[in-house]
């Protein structure tokens, strides 16, 4: 009997962002899909999730631990050491420093961007980050990655042998609401922030240095300038705060524009589809990305997006969106005064329903399931 073991405790935490979601769409699509006979899986988890449930040959394997942290090092460790799987999968996390060498592990590296790019994180994430990379690196069979950038990364950073390396490209995760519902849905929404449809320019992410949410600020206030004071146009900036809060605090200050800049901070997805599908356009203008669900949501919504010109942006959105310089203030608001223009929010938006289609989490899920076959066989 094949048993596959996968760190599946991101499903238990609350207001997931971009890793829990990835755990629990990818999970859910490779739950759709047969098992082969000799095969079953095992999710560790410190609780049961709520609203799951498992098909055959699927069960939870419930860890409690006394400790707030740790439990992926020492009780998810202790019990590989005593009960050992044919395989485990790690999609979100760190891999166990105890897991024994001699089960075979698949691991996601989401992206290295803390190598790439080190200027937009503080130092303890960086480190903290690198210590996990380098010991996946070692410890890892299989290497899944979300994009061919992230991969050439870890190629040319890390020195990481292309053959190790497996790329699932992610999908959207959103919901999208039907057009008619969407308007009644969405007008207490909208009346809530004091904004219009079609007159405010969205961003979902973490509030960050690593999001470019300064640089977003500084262009949307260029926009507001050029318009003048009595222009219609918001900046819905939806997230919570990271690495950075004071110096974006400081730029909606500087600036002048915090009559026009909502913060309503981290909002459930049904709130995100319902101001997805009425945005002016979406910005997300990253210093670095592994994947980049957020511009697929907007793209299946209708949102026109705009997007920096980095390698993973320009693989994940095609010909579908703006990409501008992660650099460059100019450039970001010259594509916001270009989204006022209706013609080009329509060709942008039907770029982007084309775009969006092309990726699922069923082919992410149909990746995932080779590579963890693959690891029992090559153990």
């Amino acid at each position: 009997m094949k048993t596959y073991g996968i760190d599946a405790n991101a499903l238990t935490r609350l207001n997931p962002t971009g890793v829990e979601r990835y755990v629990y769409f990818l999970l859910s699509a490779m739950m759709k899909m047969p098992l082969e006979a000799d095969e079953n899986v095992l999710l560790y988890v410190r609780s049961i999730p709520a609203g799951i449930d498992l098909p055959q040959g699927w069960s939870w394997k419930v860890l409690p631990f006394f400790l707030p942290k740790g439990w992926t090092h020492f009780r998810l460790g202790f019990e590989l050491m005593m009960h050992r799987p044919s395989v485990v999968f790690v999609p979100a996390h760190e891999i166990s420093l105890l897991a024994p060498k001699s089960i075979p592990v698949v691991t996601t590296i989401h992206d290295v961007a803390f190598a790439m790019n080190p200027q937009v994180y503080d130092p303890a994430s960086r480190q903290r980050q690198e210590l996990a990379v380098q010991n996946a690196i070692r410890r890892a069979k299989v290497l899944l990655t979300p994009s061919n950038a992230t991969k050439a990364d870890l190629e040319s950073h890390y020195h990481v042998a292309s053959d190790r390396i497996v790329v699932t490209p992610l999908a959207p995760t959103l919901s999208v609401i039907p057009a008619q519902a969407g308007i009644q849905q969405a007008s207490d929404l909208l009346r809530k922030l004091q904004i219009t449809s079609g007159q405010y320019i969205l961003s979902i992410s973490r509030l960050e240095k690593k999001k470019n949410t300064v640089l977003l600020i500084r262009a949307f206030a260029a926009l507001k300038r050029k318009y003048g004071a009595g222009s219609p146009y918001v900046l819905v900036l939806a997230g919570s705060f990271g690495y950075g809060e004071a110096d974006i605090r400081r730029a909606i200050a500087e600036e002048k524009i915090a009559d026009s800049v909502r913060l309503p901070g981290y909002i459930s997805d049904h709130d995100a589809s319902k101001l997805l599908a009425h945005a002016m356009c979406f910005a997300f203008p990253s210093v670095a990305e592994g994947f980049g669900i957020p511009v697929l949501e907007a793209m299946e919504h209708g949102a026109p997006v705009i997007a920096s010109n980095i390698a993973v942006m320009r693989e994940v959105c095609g010909q579908a969106a703006v990409l501008v310089s992660p650099n460059d203030v100019a450039a970001l608001s010259a594509a916001l005064v270009l989204m006022v223009d209706t013609e080009k929010r329509e060709e942008y938006r039907s770029r982007g329903f084309i775009q969006a289609q092309k990726f699922s989490w069923e082919a992410t899920a149909a990746e995932t399931w080779k590579a963890l076959r693959r690891a029992v066989a090559i153990r």
